[in-house]
């Protein structure tokens, strides 16, 4: 500090100091003398380095001759700041798409201390917990200064044709997450969720503008939920973030529920979680010192209510804060498009490190000229390290806005949370500037070392660059064909059930209050009557509704290998109803138990060379069946496994109705509500079409395929079009030899092939060398390559296809250019 303040003095200073030196040195007469005072300018800078802090004056000097040099060469700066900005932006438009889902807490009051807690043990993982069992946490837990409930379904309001989504939360959950309400007031604990209190609502912000025109009065009106009369007491505010993304038509407190879903008794029920649980940090506590005391809170539960409670069940909390919470398939996922959009980039660097290889020929005689006057290699190298710099702030920051946009775009496009702003946080920036600094070291270091050393006429440093960009460009090729040929392999290859002509139908008999024995026989009325219904095929019943939400896995370990199992419970008619084959063995018999039918895919997994039927799963279930292989519940997951067990009469309030129809299943489903509704008014039943959901899982795994093939064109466009700029420099330079040439007699083809003849080596070798890295990594995408090798022949031969069409050109266009070159003038301006 104390150097930027007397700075200019201390230069006035040695100025004066040394034009008195020259002075005395004339005055002397001797001409040895005068010679011997040397460069001036060179006896200043070395005067300067011995004060320290001249950095500051050799960055500035640096920057300023940085900035007239780029302005000199406007096509070029714009073209490097161009390719720069599409490799950064693509890179922190991917990390800002991560850091919104994984890292960036929501904007909520004190985030940092907020928990989800979800249910553990050896064999079971859970999201819900029952709500008494949350009410005991909150009334004993002294590490928790609140606790957050919330639980969703979908039911009637008047004049609504489709069911709204209402959220059951505790009354404390907007003040917890520090919300203002748009209008009125919000849930009073002890008040709102009294037993005994008036029904009361909040209505979603989006829901409010939609059905009720945004009128501001609704407050204080009366709806009807379920046919029951509520009052209207606030509206959500605009953007409101609401934990796991959980958006609500209408807000209710919890203790209301049994009051709009006719006999629930969830508020009482500890043996069934549906409630999602979140903790507050009380001062002073940390994330351990919860789980310890839930755990022991957990141990006295298991006393009070030992069939409830499992074996060594325990308390697992993670960032409740947050969009997403890190699971292995998504760090994978996060990996594998990371590896991608960082390959995009080293593609960017290698096109502008070959401009800027190219750029130093052209500046040759102005480095000659400096280092003739006495410049050192290491002052030329880092002035031109300078610039490198300062074009990577450039293009990081347009980079930064494109990423924004693109961010915002698809925020939209994919109707996001509101809450979501496009404008960077400080990872973002932090991210960016990292990105800079990295961007300058791969295309700045190696070009600005040849040029101080004088090289820049040799060709390697140019070859290198292009088979980087060509390998580069190669593995994201072969990659994106890997994942279009998967993708169409999913769209046409048979999911090994039939799901165009089937109505699932999801009474939710549970949320009703149904007893075993009352759900057995209402459902046995319900399939009786679904039967007779014009056009229906055949009726069964399964616990977890094919393609739909709340999907249960479970992880086995066989052999040091862990299985990904999806379990599901279903009756002896499911199999014919959803034409699942039965390969081996035989389906279940009524009322049969200890019995399961596994997917081939298990079978041969669990038991390889060996008749599963009479084999012994699960400890005390033998296997009857083997049933041919069915992603009724994991339909992009290629190594996804199927074991079905017969359903008990425990499961019956659970369980759903899966319809076939002999036509067009869409106009069966109001006759389905209307049977669902005929046996019991208060039921508001989930209906839907299998063919719809099919699409729609279809749909996302399309435009994340085509995002991915879309980074793999934009590499090789960059690719091509750094290729261009080098082949068109070489021939520039080499101008001359091609004139001799051809007036010598030379074809055209000859000459030409001479100059793009040094391009070959680089193009095959880059070709190879991303075969080899693309084969070495591949096993990462085996769990997203359904029905796809991950070495498969047709991908690679697309993209080597692909690769090489996109080079030709790129390498011809300026050479046909080269074709049409006037001899004599090109031999006369040399």
């Amino acid at each position: 500090m104390v150097y930027l303040l007397s700075r200019n003095r201390r230069l006035r200073e040695l100025e004066d100091e040394m034009e008195f030196h020259r002075e005395m040195t004339a005055q002397s007469g001797s001409p040895e003398r005068k010679r011997s005072f040397g460069n001036s300018g060179l006896l200043q800078e070395r005067a300067r380095e011995a004060w320290g802090w001249t950095w500051i004056d050799r960055l500035l000097q640096d920057l300023r001759y940085a900035v007239r040099m780029l302005a000199r060469s406007p096509g070029f700066t714009f073209s490097a700041v161009l390719v720069l900005a599409i490799g950064v932006g693509v890179n922190v438009a991917a990390f800002s798409a991560f850091n919104f889902a994984l890292w960036q807490p929501l904007p909520i009051k004190n985030p940092d201390t907020l928990l989800r807690l979800q249910r553990r043990s050896p064999e079971n993982i859970v999201g819900q917990m029952p709500y008494p069992t949350a009410i005991y946490y909150r009334d004993h837990a002294r590490t928790l200064s609140a606790v957050l409930t919330m639980a969703g379904t979908r039911l009637e309001l008047e004049n609504e044709i489709e069911p709204v989504r209402v959220n059951f939360i505790g009354a404390n959950y907007f003040e917890e997450l520090g919300a203002r309400p748009a209008y009125g007031r919000f849930f009073a604990s002890g008040i709102d969720d009294a037993r005994n209190a008036a029904p009361t609502a909040v209505i979603g912000y989006e829901f409010w503008q939609s059905h009720f025109a945004a009128d501001p009065t609704i407050v204080g009106r009366t709806i009807h939920v379920s046919h029951k009369q509520v009052t209207v007491v606030g509206v959500e505010p605009y953007a409101f973030p609401s934990l796991r993304g959980n958006r609500a038509d209408i807000w209710m407190p919890v203790t209301q529920q049994p009051y709009v879903v006719e006999g629930s008794n969830m508020l009482t029920d500890i043996s069934d979680g549906t409630v999602e649980v979140w903790g507050r940090l009380a001062p002073g506590a940390t994330a351990k010192m919860a789980e310890a005391e839930l755990l022991n809170l957990t141990n006295e539960r298991r006393t009070q209510y030992p069939k409830e409670v499992w074996k060594d069940e325990y308390i697992h909390s993670d960032p409740g804060a947050r969009m997403v919470t890190p699971q292995p398939p998504i760090v994978r996922a996060i990996a594998i498009f990371s590896a991608l959009t960082l390959l995009i980039l080293m593609v960017a660097c290698a096109n502008l490190g070959g401009l800027l290889l190219a750029r130093g020929v052209v500046r040759e005689h102005e480095i000659g000229i400096r280092m003739a006057i006495g410049a050192s290699r290491k002052r030329i190298f880092r002035q031109l390290f300078t610039e490198s710099l300062l074009l990577a702030l450039m293009g990081s920051a347009v980079g930064l806005a494109l990423a924004c946009a693109a961010v915002h775009a698809l925020n939209v496009l994919s109707d996001g949370p509101k809450w979501m702003s496009a404008s960077p946080d400080w990872r973002v920036i932090i991210f960016t500037l990292g990105i800079a600094m990295l961007t300058s070291l791969l295309f700045g270091f190696a070009p600005a070392l040849q040029l101080a050393r004088q090289k820049q006429r040799k060709t390697m440093a140019r070859r290198v660059l292009v088979g980087a960009q060509v390998a580069a460009s190669c593995v994201l090729l072969i990659v994106s064909s890997l994942l279009v040929r998967a993708t169409q392999h999913m769209l046409y290859t048979d999911p090994g059930f039939g799901y165009e002509q089937v109505i699932s139908i999801s009474p939710h008999l549970d949320d009703h209050g149904y007893k075993p024995a009352a759900a057995r026989a209402y459902l046995s009325q319900l399939t009786q009557r679904l039967r007779s219904v014009p056009g229906a095929a055949s009726v069964s019943l399964v616990k977890i509704a094919p393609l739909g939400r709340g999907v249960t896995r479970i992880d086995s370990k066989t052999d040091g290998k862990t299985l990904e199992i999806y379990p599901n419970w279903v009756m002896p008619e499911f199999f014919g109803t959803m034409q699942i084959p039965i390969l081996l063995g035989r389906n279940f018999l009524p009322d049969e138990t200890n019995a399961v039918i596994v997917s081939q895919s298990l079978a041969q997994k669990q038991w390889p060379g060996e008749n599963p039927i009479g084999k012994i799963y699960w400890d005390k279930d033998i296997v009857v069946g083997v049933a041919g292989n069915a992603r009724v519940n994991a339909l992009n997951e290629s190594d996804a496994v199927e074991i079905y067990a017969p359903a008990q009469e425990e499961d019956m309030p659970a369980m759903s109705v899966v319809l076939r129809t002999q036509g067009a299943p869409k106009g069966l489903t109001p006759m389905c509500k209307s049977t669902v509704q005929d046996l019991d008014a208060k039921l508001f039943p989930e209906i839907n079409l299998l063919k719809t959901g099919f699409d729609t899982q279809m749909r996302s795994l399309e435009i994340a395929v085509s995002i991915l093939s879309g980074v793999g064109l934009l590499a090789v466009a960059l690719a091509a079009v750094g290729i261009v700029g080098l082949v068109a420099f070489t021939i520039s330079q080499r101008s001359k030899e091609i004139a001799i040439r051809l007036a010598l007699g030379s074809p055209k083809s000859v000459a030409l092939g001479a100059v793009l003849r040094q391009y070959v080596w680089p193009v095959v070798v880059g070709l190879l060398a991303g075969f080899a890295l693309t084969a070495a990594c591949s096993q990462w995408l085996r769990f997203i390559l359904f029905g796809v090798n991950n070495l498969d022949p047709w991908s690679y031969a697309v993209a080597m296809g692909i690769l090489l069409g996109v080079v030709a050109m790129a390498a011809l266009m300026p050479a046909r250019r080269a074709l049409q070159l006037d001899i004599a003038r090109a031999l006369h301006e040399e």
